[in-house]
Order: structure tokens, then sequence, then C-alpha cells
């Protein structure tokens, strides 16, 4: 597990802001089920759940329903229910609600944990935890540091033909 800290220069951030990017491997898509949905998607190469207000507010009530759907479901299939429950979507709401402190979770899928393009894909994830929303507006300011031809991607046989990044600053 990497670990990035220190203020962000792209949003509003505290000194004490940390970010953790995880790397997507089984064993963690195995124990957050709504992870490996999300990177199912090639071209998805970054995942984080929402951070702040809206991250407590969302892991708050998603704790909530998933308390009501295990108890419903303890009623009619005993303690499995709650097990099967906080399995699939509890989970992802304590993420949300540890999001929503100053430590902050983002994963990465495994075959770009090793790529050198790595600090744009948490830099891009840093500024989503710091509050833009955007992903256009994450996009024009990526833009504005960085290009095609200065990060030599044409060039460059180690990044995937279906990169993301690559292709954003290509189409520019």
């Amino acid at each position: 597990m990497a670990k990035r800290s220190g203020a962000a220069p792209w949003g509003p951030s505290s000194s004490s802001s940390e970010i953790r990017f995880v790397v997507l491997s089984r064993l963690v898509r195995l124990a957050f089920p709504p992870l490996f949905l999300s990177s199912l998607p090639k071209r998805a190469i970054g995942f984080s759940y929402p951070s702040g207000r809206e991250g407590r507010v969302l892991g708050l009530c998603m704790l909530g329903v998933t308390g009501a759907l295990g108890f419903l479901l303890s009623t009619s299939i005993g303690p499995a229910g709650d097990f099967v429950m906080a399995w699939l979507t509890g989970g992802t709401a304590v993420l949300m609600l540890y999001n929503s402190t100053t430590c902050r979770i983002a994963f990465l899928k495994q075959y770009c944990s090793a790529c050198r393009l790595r600090p744009i894909i948490e830099e891009h994830e840093s500024m989503h935890l710091n509050g833009e929303r955007s992903e256009e507006a994450v996009w024009a300011r990526a833009k504005t540091k960085y290009s095609y031809a200065s990060l030599s991607l044409e060039a460059d046989p180690n990044i995937c033909s279906f990169c993301p990044i690559a292709k954003k600053l290509r189409n520019d």
C-alpha cells in the first residue's frame, strides 16, 4: 500500500489531509464487492468513494439501509442475512464514512500500480477526494499541466493501449 500525505496544491485540503492508495488485488475486491463491479471496465483505473459531507451522509444512509436489510434478511434466512448484507454493502458504507475524515482511501487497478503514469492517476483521484466533483474540470486542469508529447506517450510501449490518460491527452 502506497501512502501520500501533505496538502494538495489543487483543492481545498487541510495540511493534515492524508490519502492512501490501495492496489485492487483480488482480496480487496473480495472484501468490498462494489469495487469488483466498478473495476470491470478496462478504462476505469482509479476509484474513490465520496468524501467530506457527501461521503458522511451517503455512508450513514448506506449503513442504515445495510442494517435494515440485514435485519429483514436475518428474520427470513437467519444470522447469515446480517453477514451477507455487511459483506455486500456494509464495508462500502464504512469506507465512505472513513473517507469523510481527514484520512481517505483511493484504489488503483493492479496493472496501473507499476505504471509510470501512476502519479497522474493519484493526482486525479486526490482532486476528486479534495472536493472536485466534475470529471471535466479535473481533466481540464490536468491538460494545463501535461500533454501527450511532454509525457512521451506515443513512443512508450509500456503504456496500455486503452489507458484513459493517454487517450484524453491525445484527443487534445
